[in-house]
C-alpha cells in the first residue's frame, strides 16, 4: 500500500510537471507511460562521514578519518576479509598470499580550490567471494574511482569511474561517473595483452546521451541519479541503467537505460537509448 502511494505521488509530481511545460518548447516527449519503476535499495555512495560536523577544520577532518576506518574495518569483519586486509587509520593494507610485500593504501591529502584539505580516502567497496577479487573506492570531494585488486594474484589496477564491471571472457570493462549531475559518462576499459585495462570508447554521441536524459527530465536543473547499475548480457553488449527519484524519501525510482553493443569485433562501440 505504501508503495503503491509513493507511485501515485511521484506519478502526480510528472503529471503537473507535464502541464507546467506544457508552454515551453523544451517539453518532454516521454509520457506517463514511458516511465519504468523500480524499487531501489541504496545510494550511489554511503553517506560515511554524514555524523560529521564542525567549523573547525582539523577537528572535521578528524572525525572525517576516523569514521573511514571505522567504516572499513566494519566491512573487514562483514566480508570476513581479516585474512586479508587491515585498516589502520588513513591505511588500507592488503595481505596477499605467498607476497612478500603487502599492497598499501595511504589515504593522499589534497586542497580544493578555495585551499580547504581533505583526503582522498579508500574505502572497501565490494568483495567477490567466488572470484577473490576486492574492490575498493577512492574518493575525494566529487571525485569517486575504482581499484581493483585479485586477492589471488595480487594484480591490480585503477580505474577512472565507479561501479567497475567485467564483460564475461574479461576483455572489456566497464565504469560510470556519475558525480555531477548533468555531466554523467560511461567509460569502457578495453584488456591489452600485458593484462592491463586501456580506456576504450566512451559515449560517442553525448548529445544523443543527454537528450535521453531529458526525454524523461525535462528541467533545466539536471537531477543526480540516485542509483546506478551495470550489467554485461554478453561480452559485445552492456546495459546501463541510471535511477532517477521523483521525492526525496521515495523507495522507488525511474530507469533510464541504456545498451552499449558491438556489432563486430573490430568495430566501434555504438550507444542505444532504450525506452
Amino acid at each position: 500500500m505504501i508503495q503503491s502511494k509513493l507511485l501515485l505521488n511521484s506519478l502526480i509530481v510528472l503529471a503537473v510537471g507535464f502541464v507546467t511545460l506544457s508552454a515551453q518548447a523544451s517539453l518532454p516527449k516521454a509520457t506517463i507511460d514511458d516511465y519504468v519503476w523500480e524499487m531501489i535499495e541504496g545510494p550511489i555512495y554511503p553517506n560515511w562521514g554524514e555524523d560529521c560536523y564542525s567549523k573547525d577544520e582539523p577537528k572535521y577532518r578528524a572525525c572525517l578519518d576516523q569514521s573511514a576506518m571505522i567504516y572499513n574495518q566494519n566491512l573487514i569483519e562483514k566480508l570476513q576479509l581479516s585474512k586479508y586486509v587491515s585498516r589502520q587509520l588513513n591505511q588500507t593494507t592488503i595481505t596477499i598470499p605467498n607476497h612478500e610485500a603487502p599492497i598499501i593504501l595511504t589515504d593522499t591529502p589534497v586542497q580544493d580550490i578555495d585551499g580547504d584539505g581533505l583526503r582522498y580516502v579508500y574505502l572497501i567497496n565490494r568483495y567477490d567471494e567466488d572470484k577473490n577479487w576486492l574492490y575498493l573506492s577512492g574518493q575525494v570531494y566529487e571525485t569517486n574511482n575504482t581499484v581493483f585488486v585479485d586477492l589471488n594474484t595480487g594484480a591490480t589496477q585503477n580505474f577512472e569511474g565507479s561501479h567497475l564491471m567485467f564483460s564475461p571472457d574479461m576483455t572489456y570493462a566497464a565504469t560510470v561517473k556519475v558525480e555531477f549531475p548533468g555531466e554523467e559518462e560511461v567509460l569502457i576499459w578495453k584488456k591489452d595483452k600485458h593484462g592491463n585495462y586501456q580506456y576504450d570508447k566512451s559515449n560517442i554521441d553525448y548529445d544523443k546521451f543527454r537528450q535521453h536524459f531529458k526525454f524523461y527530465n525535462s528541467r533545466e536543473d539536471s537531477l543526480r541519479p540516485y542509483s546506478v547499475k551495470l550489467e554485461w548480457v554478453t561480452d559485445d553488449s552492456l546495459l546501463v541503467d541510471f535511477y532517477f527519484k521523483m521525492n526525496e524519501r521515495d523507495t522507488i525510482a525511474y530507469r533510464v537505460r541504456f545498451n552499449y553493443v558491438k556489432t563486430e569485433p573490430t568495430s566501434d562501440w555504438q550507444m542505444i537509448p532504450i525506452k
